[in-house]
């Protein structure tokens, strides 16, 4: 990896820790804005390469799953609720730690599958992408869960959950 490789992880990660800790109300058609900068960032970054090997299909499946458990996780704790007609959401101390624990365990599993010689196509571009599904699975459930919301509210009273 590069030092530009590196330097935009750590401003991409800082961004996301920055948007996760600060309140921010839920608006059904910005809520994959984040998942997609860090997708394309991923693509720009090398993107995803076909596993050469069944061990190196292995290893992309466990960054696939963690990916997929820590955005259900996420999207399920996230804080929301409703402040003047509105549905406001905020990550809490665990899954803003939920989200840097999955950036490492990318990077360690890169590391084992780069030293062990199972694959040697993986990159930033890769982990990057995995992010990107980590985070719009957790935009969807937020999503669901403001709508359940708004629909527990008085007639009319809520606005931006829509569609």
């Amino acid at each position: 990896m590069s030092i530009y490789e590196l330097l935009g992880v750590l401003a991409l990660t800082g961004y996301a820790v920055y948007q996760q800790t600060r309140r921010h109300q839920v608006v059904a058609r910005t809520r994959f804005t984040l998942a997609l900068i860090y997708g394309v960032a991923g693509v720009i970054s090398g993107g995803l390469h076909l596993p050469p090997t069944g061990l190196a299909v292995t290893f992309l499946v466990i960054s696939l799953l963690l990916s997929l458990i820590v955005g259900q996780v996420r999207g399920r704790l996230t804080r929301l609720w409703v402040e003047d007609g509105r549905i406001w959401s905020q990550g809490t101390t665990l899954t803003v730690s939920l989200f840097l624990a999955l950036i490492a365990s990318k990077f360690v599993l890169g590391t084992v599958a780069y030293f062990a010689h199972v694959s040697e196509n993986g990159g930033i571009g890769e982990v990057l992408l995995m992010l990107a599904v980590m985070m719009a699975i957790q935009a969807q459930l937020i999503h669901r869960r403001a709508q359940r919301l708004a629909a527990q509210q008085p007639a009319g009273g809520i606005a931006g959950v829509t569609r």
